[in-house]
């Protein structure tokens, strides 16, 4: 799966602005280990909070709709 063929309408919404990457990934339906290589690629925006590589939702929107996504 490619980050163009993730569903826009799933990425916004009343969500937690800062989440598990596996959290992510289950909601958007793919794989832990496609959104943990992603993570660790740099094409979702991740930060290491103590052992947990935590998604930032916020700045994902953010990014999403500056690249003209639509719900």
């Amino acid at each position: 799966m490619e980050l163009e063929e993730l569903e826009p309408s799933k990425l916004i919404g009343p969500q937690q602005d800062v989440e598990t990457v596996e959290s992510w990934a289950e909601r958007n339906g793919l794989s832990c280990g496609t959104a943990r290589a992603w993570a660790y690629k740099g094409v979702i925006p991740t930060i290491k909070l103590g052992k947990r590589r935590m998604l930032n939702s916020a700045l994902l929107r953010s990014w999403l709709l500056e690249q003209g996504w639509t719900a």
